[in-house]
C-alpha cells in the first residue's frame, strides 16, 4: 500500500524503519542467543529445548485449540550459560545468573521422586536476650524438571508458583556437584 508523501515526514519514516530493524534483531537474538558458539560447548543447568527461553507444552497441539495468548500454555525453562563464560565470570568475581528474591541455598537430601527433590536449607537466627546466633533448618521441596540435581548436591532454589501441596520452589542452578557415592 502506497502512503502519500505529504502525510508522513522523512524523520518519522526513518525512526520507524530503525525501530523495526531493532525489533527484528532482538527477535533473532532471543530465538538463539548463543548462535555463534560451537555446538560442542559445555553447558551449565538444564538443557534448553529448541533454543528458546519459553517452550510450548507438549500436551497442547495447534489443531486442538486456536492460537491465542490466553490458550497458549508456556512453561519456564531456565536459560543455559556456556561453561567457559561461567568460569571467566567466577575469575573476575561476578555472577551471570539473575538474583531472584528469596533465593535459598541448600543440600539435596532426597531424590526419590521424579522431578521433585528435597533440599535442607540451613539458616541462623539471632537471640536478642542472649546476644547469640542459633541454627535452624527447613526442608524445602522443589521442582527439578530435567532431574539435574542428585543426592548431596548444593543447589540454588527460588520460590515459584505452587506445583503441588508441598512443592513451591524451583531449581535455578546446581552450585556444587557431590562427588561422594550415594548408593553403595
Amino acid at each position: 500500500m502506497m502512503v502519500p508523501a505529504a502525510t508522513t515526514t522523512p524523520r518519522s519514516r526513518g525512526t520507524g524503519a530503525m525501530l523495526a530493524a531493532f525489533a527484528g534483531a532482538l527477535v533473532v537474538f532471543l530465538a538463539d542467543p548463543f548462535a555463534t558458539l560451537s555446538s560442542s560447548a559445555a553447558f551449565v543447568s538444564a538443557p534448553q529445548p529448541a533454543g528458546r527461553l519459553l517452550a510450548r507444552s507438549s500436551q497442547h497441539s495447534a489443531a486442538d485449540e486456536p492460537s491465542t495468548a490466553m490458550s497458549a500454555s508456556w512453561k519456564w525453562v531456565e536459560p543455559t550459560i556456556p561453561e567457559d563464560l561461567v568460569e571467566a565470570a567466577k575469575e573476575e568475581g561476578f555472577r551471570l545468573r539473575p538474583k531472584y528474591s528469596h533465593m535459598k541455598i541448600g543440600y539435596v537430601v532426597s531424590d526419590k521422586n521424579s522431578k521433585t527433590r528435597v533440599a535442607l536449607v540451613e539458616y541462623f537466627l539471632f537471640n536478642a536476650k542472649y546476644g547469640a546466633y542459633y541454627k535452624r533448618s527447613k526442608k524445602k521441596h522443589f521442582h527439578d524438571e530435567y532431574e539435574v540435581s542428585k543426592l548431596g548436591d548444593v543447589v540454588l532454589i527460588t520460590p515459584y508458583r505452587k506445583k503441588s501441596t508441598m512443592k513451591s520452589y524451583r531449581l535455578v542452578e546446581v552450585l556444587k556437584k557431590s562427588s561422594v557415592p550415594t548408593r553403595v
